[in-house]
């Protein structure tokens, strides 16, 4: 099981603390004339909380801030 990891963005210039967890991308495995193989998959950050100075603002974020936080968090942690 993944532990949860917490990290600092800055959204729409709010300095955010962003509790989750995160999966990290798996390579493709190529296909053999068996079939044996893997498609792969990208990288995934779950949402546990989204604070601001200690508050938890979770519950108050809209759907296309929460997809910002996401892939923001990826990249981040990409890196």
């Amino acid at each position: 099981m993944n532990k949860v990891i917490e990290i600092e963005l800055n959204i729409g210039g709010v300095d955010i603390t962003v509790s989750g967890y995160y999966s990290p991308p798996e390579p493709m495995i190529m296909y053999d004339s068996d079939m044996a193989g893997y498609p792969g998959c990208s990288a995934e950050f779950e949402i546990d909380s989204i604070q601001v100075n200690g508050t938890d603002i979770t519950e108050l974020v809209s759907d296309d801030v929460y997809n910002e936080i996401i892939e923001k968090a990826i990249e981040k942690l990409k890196d």
